[in-house]
């Protein structure tokens, strides 16, 4: 949406004052896998969910483009944190205590975003997510590694899609207490579920499942997680906005 919660802010507060719609399309929102998951979490199959996990990446060089520069981009927890710290935030909606963010610059000179990035997102009911986005990840860790009180679900990486493995959703395991396991079949949405909803709130003033707030403060934990880095992963509280 933006690099700072000012120029968020500063969106809403123009699109409001000129009676106009603003959103931004989390289009990651959308993915197959992620759609499945949070159904399957919303169901209650694995109980109240306290730990989740995210993670993108692999051991490769960095390309060349914009995303890569940190002056234009924000930097590796921008990057991917933009999709996958909304996904986090749409599965725990608490209100978050802090945020603490480490940044590793280890190997890629040629680019100015970090080569590893760790941000963790500590809710103020004591439920924790990890992001990790990493070009130094020799061994990939799951794409999504969630704990919930009465079971777990691990999203590995399709490896039919190697080398670029987020280009096909993950293979979703549901793990329950009794030790038995089930591969979950994908559920996806309708295509272009989005821009239907667009039209819709247009035309008949639907609420949208995207709102800007909603990724005004994905920005703010971001930005908080950035301070943090700077301050070797001390806890940044980040200001949300709730309306």
């Amino acid at each position: 949406m933006a690099l700072t919660t000012d120029q968020c802010d500063e969106l809403i507060a123009l699109a409001s004052d000129n009676d106009r719609m603003l959103v931004v399309y989390q289009n990651r929102r959308f993915d197959d896998d992620f759609v499945t998951m949070r159904q399957i979490i919303r169901s209650g199959e694995i109980g109240d969910v306290y730990h989740y996990d995210s993670f993108i990446g692999g051991y490769s060089r960095p390309c060349d483009y914009w995303h890569s520069n940190a002056e234009v981009s924000g930097g590796a927890i921008f990057d991917w944190g933009s999709h996958l710290i909304d996904q986090i935030l749409n599965i725990i909606p608490d209100d978050v205590a802090h945020v603490s963010g480490q940044n590793h610059k280890r190997v890629w000179t040629h680019a100015t975003n970090a080569d590893h990035a760790h941000v963790t997102v500590t809710f103020s009911t004591g439920k924790q997510a990890t992001f990790v986005h990493s070009d130094l990840a020799a061994a990939r860790k799951p794409k999504f590694y969630v704990l919930g009180t009465e079971g777990a679900i691990v999203g590995n990486w399709d490896p039919a899609a190697e080398p670029a493995v987020a280009d096909l959703p993950a293979i979703l395991t549901v793990h329950h207490v009794d030790g038995t396991s089930r591969i979950a079949p994908l559920q996806p949405l309708e295509p272009h579920e989005f821009h239907r909803s667009i039209v819709e709130h247009i035309n008949n003033g639907s609420p949208m499942e995207v709102d800007s707030l909603q990724s005004r403060n994905v920005v703010a934990i971001m930005q908080a997680a950035e301070e943090s880095a700077r301050q070797n992963a001390v806890p940044v509280t980040p200001v949300l906005r709730r309306s």
